[in-house]
């Protein structure tokens, strides 16, 4: 079975900027970044063999009726991701991070006005 490949959105890398900013302000920012860090590679270690072992994001579904997205819940952190299928190849393609306690759709608001 062929390994997915893990595709990292801009949108992703924004809010893993801002995920950063908020949590450095309690904590130590090398801590945060490290911890960010182990969670992406928890991440990318389930997804590559299985990229629909984590569950449909039930946020998103609230939000906009989506349920192709999915959410993996690691380390107090939240990844959205979306799973495609092009070329016979498994494209995982990551879409946010947030913390477990972050509104999806405050940080999607707070994305569009920054990075507009």
């Amino acid at each position: 079975m062929t390994q997915a490949v893990i595709e990292y959105t801009e949108t992703f890398n924004n809010s893993t900027d801002l995920t950063i900013a908020h949590f450095s302000r309690w904590n130590n920012e090398i801590s945060v970044i490290e911890k960010i860090e182990d969670t992406t590679e928890i991440f990318e270690d389930a997804v590559r063999s299985n990229p629909l072992i984590y569950p449909v994001s039930q946020s998103i579904f609230d939000i906009a009726g989506i349920s192709s997205v999915r959410e993996a819940n690691i380390n107090g952190y939240r990844l959205l991701y979306e799973v495609n299928v092009l070329d016979n190849e498994t494209v995982v393609t990551t879409l946010l991070l947030l913390g477990q306690r972050q509104s999806v759709k405050e940080q999607l608001i707070k994305h569009c006005l920054m990075y507009r």
